[in-house]
């Protein structure tokens, strides 16, 4: 029973109630007091209750259940990466089925938190049958023209035999043994950008009307799957149950219409599993006038293709002039979509001003640089003075069809709110230019941002010019959520604060004609001029930065690419007398360091020819990788240790764009995959906890698996 002060006051005579009202309601306030009491009590008594079951009881409750069905070693604390819900309430299916590769195969995510598959290697190793169990699949040669058994060579999905290895699976180079069971685990997520503007592809340095990237900064990038939930426990993963980018052959569906197309007996539409509205990737043509909805593409519209670069000149593969398909005689009423290196070809001419929409999915490893997954409590502006959101919404008065016209809405009318604080926010994932040249907060407070499930693009224009923001001590200035390429952002004046969440600096990428990335030594993204500002990055990736004297700039989970580890990466002033402050947390820094004062570098990963730090008796330096010879602060369990080897880190990529981009790959010394103060990884994706992940899943393995089998842990991705 629910009481609240009211039905309680009402249970007491009415000539109290009349006394009481005489003399000013002193006895209301009393029930007042005591109703506020026995509504903590209340809530308390229901918590109590659902503490008895998993789905509702607290975090701290659920090593107390644990514990009454005897599972051991369980920590109440609940991350972003890992929640023992799950584990607790599947303890008892785990038992029913224990050493089953389903069972084993569900532990394996209910614990790590990644998509997993599990495999019985006895089961493809390549045996004489018995006649009384002949298995027709369990063949000793794989059939070269089984393309469809090919496509998942190498992977958790190969039907392909093996011969017997005697090396132990449990490190990590064996596999193919009667006792070995494999657990493959996908650390790549794969992020949704819906409504996405296509980007004209820049063919001849020119950009197309009928050739089209996914890709907001015109990469060649792949596109991802988004995974189906299994809905059956018994249930083994499929390749539509992870994530996985998305091959020709995964994505063809139905073949085309052999009357319609004659010539074409090999061409198919796209899969109803991978394409069309709440799938992997929907292609939509754009609307008609302002307020309508796009016109999804349908897939009797969508041919898949292979669109390989084509070359007139042999001699500079950069000088793309077109793409396989014009060659390949298609009917010219249907879009040709190529997958893996994310094209889409048009029959006819599109708008590049209002270019179509695609919703796709691409790969990375963690919440870095933006997207579209929560972002809430990033946020610094909850109810600001003044407001305008981009794009334009009918019966919206605060909204505007340019962000360039939302600025000018709010920066003029910042003085006069109180307090003077104003709010940009962006509700889509389009493209958007800013042809501002100074963004001026004065002693206000500005923040720019996408809104909550949006990773729009902001290219600065003119790209020669670098975006000025300044202000006075007392303003500050906030980007969150973007992706802002086109040119640098430049700090001037006396602007007391500039915080960057979540976002991706991009001006120092050059983006080639066949849509990879050139080299050479890139340009810094951000210049801080302004004496006094502090700057704090968080969960951003960016290029090069070069701060003057007197300036704080602390970083924390950030990727600081220069393209090469003996790039200019940190630069600054080495002023005398107020020199730059750095402060570096759980950050991967690719180029050379050279500043003032190196504060605090903790859980950082230098790949770095370079670093130096002139005051070296100021600061610390901890549990980071720091090349040898560096001239640092004082250092706390750095490696390498001196003398010793240097033990160098080895990363899956380095390019950006890919979905592995800044990830440690499996070959990386253990002194950096757990070298962090907490014995996780060093570097930007310190947070994931990796290698915790995989040491509770291996503990967790000896309970569960059959006499005489031995279990391995790989990395899918």
């Amino acid at each position: 029973m629910s009481f609240d002060a009211e039905k309680l006051y009402n249970l007491l005579p009415a000539v109290h109630r009349i006394r009481d009202a005489d003399q000013g309601y002193p006895l209301r306030q009393l029930v007042e007091a005591i109703a506020g009491q026995t509504a903590v009590l209340e809530e308390n008594l229901e918590q109590l209750y659902d503490n008895q079951f998993v789905e509702t009881a607290a975090p701290w409750a659920l090593p107390y259940l644990a514990d009454l069905l005897g599972l051991r070693g369980l920590s109440g604390r609940q991350t972003l990466t890992r929640n023992p819900r799950a584990e607790v309430g599947h303890t008892v299916a785990y038992r029913r089925r224990k050493g089953t590769a389903a069972m084993l195969e569900l532990l394996a995510h209910d614990v790590t938190g990644w998509p997993a598959r599990a495999v019985e290697f006895f089961s493809r190793l390549a045996v004489t049958q018995n006649v009384n169990h002949v298995r027709p699949d369990n063949q000793a040669f794989t059939s070269l023209r089984s393309a469809d058994a090919l496509e998942f060579f190498t992977t958790p999905f190969e039907s392909a035999t093996r011969t017997v290895e005697v090396r132990r699976i449990a490190s990590g180079r064996g596999k193919w043994n009667i006792p070995n069971v494999g657990l493959f685990l996908w650390r790549l997520r794969a992020y949704s950008l819906t409504r996405s503007p296509l980007v004209p592809a820049q063919l001849s340095n020119n950009p197309d009307k009928l050739h089209f990237r996914f890709h907001p900064l015109d990469l060649d990038a792949p596109l991802f799957s988004l995974p189906e939930t299994e809905d059956e426990i018994a249930h083994l993963a499929e390749p539509i149950n992870v994530p996985l980018p998305i091959t020709k052959r995964m994505l063809r569906g139905e073949q085309l219409d052999p009357a319609a197309f004659p010539l074409h007996p090999h061409c198919f539409h796209p899969s109803a599993a991978y394409y069309g509205q709440g799938k992997s990737i929907l292609l939509e043509s754009p609307p008609a006038a302002v307020g309508d909805a796009p016109t999804p593409i349908a897939p009797q519209q969508v041919v898949v293709c292979d669109l390989a670069d084509l070359h007139e000149d042999l001699m500079h593969p950069a000088n793309v002039t077109g793409w396989t398909h014009e060659n390949a005689g298609v009917a010219d009423d249907l879009v040709l979509l190529d997958p893996q290196r994310g094209r889409v070809v048009f029959p006819k001419d599109q708008d590049p001003g209002n270019p179509p929409l695609a919703t796709f999915h691409h790969g990375f490893s963690a919440n870095v640089g933006g997207g579209e997954y929560e972002r809430v409590a990033s946020f610094v502006t909850r109810t600001p003075g003044i407001s305008a959101q981009v794009p334009a919404a009918a019966g919206n008065a605060h909204s505007h069809a340019k962000l360039a016209d939302a600025l000018n809405a709010v920066l003029p009318a910042l003085p006069g709110t109180e307090p003077p604080t104003g709010l940009i926010e962006i509700t889509d994932s389009g493209r958007y230019g800013l042809d501002f040249q100074k963004l001026d907060a004065g002693n206000g407070q500005i923040e720019l941002r996408a809104a909550d499930g949006r990773r729009p693009l902001v290219r600065l224009t003119p790209p020669l010019a670098p975006l000025e923001i300044t202000g006075k001590s007392g303003g500050a200035v906030t980007l969150n959520g973007l992706l802002l390429a086109g040119a640098a952002i430049k700090v001037t004046g006396g602007l007391g604060l500039l915080r960057l969440r979540h976002c991706t600096l991009a001006s120092h990428l050059v983006v080639q004609a066949d849509g990879t990335l050139g080299s050479g030594t890139p340009p810094p993204c951000l210049v801080v001029e302004s004496p006094g500002t502090v700057i704090e990055i968080e969960n951003c990736l960016l290029g090069p930065m070069q701060t003057g004297h007197d300036v704080q700039v602390r970083l924390s989970n950030c990727l600081i690419d220069a393209h090469s580890s003996g790039h200019p990466a940190l630069t600054d002033a080495h002023a005398t007398d107020g020199p730059a402050r750095w402060t570096l947390e759980n950050c991967t820094v690719i180029g050379t360091v050279d500043v003032g004062v190196i504060e605090l570098a903790s859980n950082t990963i230098f790949f770095s020819d370079y670093v130096y730090a002139q005051r070296h008796q100021d600061g610390c330096v901890r549990f980071c990788r720091v090349p040898l010879g560096a001239h640092v602060p004082r250092r706390f369990r750095c490696v390498p240790t001196e003398p010793g080897p240097d033990i160098r880190p080895m990363f899956t990529s380095l390019r950006f764009g890919d979905p592995a981009y800044g990830q440690l790959g499996g070959n990386c010394p253990d002194a950096i995959r757990r070298g962090a103060d907490d014995e996780s990884e060093m570097g930007v994706f310190h947070d994931l906890f990796q290698p915790q992940r995989e040491a509770y899943l291996r503990a967790r393995l000896q309970e569960y698996l059959r006499f005489g089998l031995e279990a391995g842990v790989f990395h899918a991705s």
